[in-house]
């Protein structure tokens, strides 16, 4: 059985400033199911976790990209 790391990008308008913002989301594919991933966030109000965006870039380093849905139905004739 085949395992895969995935990462889907896309953009996003914040809803309380309205900036255009991006996301990527991470997910582990085994055989036919696709898993959503996390990238964990270890900071505390005292200590933030400094490792955090390095741990995320790592992921998408390595995660191959999803293919781009498609919006269009097919028609029905």
């Amino acid at each position: 059985m085949a395992i895969r790391l995935l990462k889907e990008k896309g953009k996003y308008n914040d809803k309380q400033t309205g900036e255009e913002r991006t996301f990527v989301n991470f997910y582990v594919e085994c055989g036919d199911k696709r898993i959503p991933v996390e990238v964990k966030y270890f900071g505390t109000n005292d200590k933030p976790d400094k490792a955090y965006s390095g741990r995320k870039q790592i992921l998408e380093a390595f995660a191959e990209s999803l293919p781009e849905r498609s919006n269009s139905a097919p028609s029905a004739q």
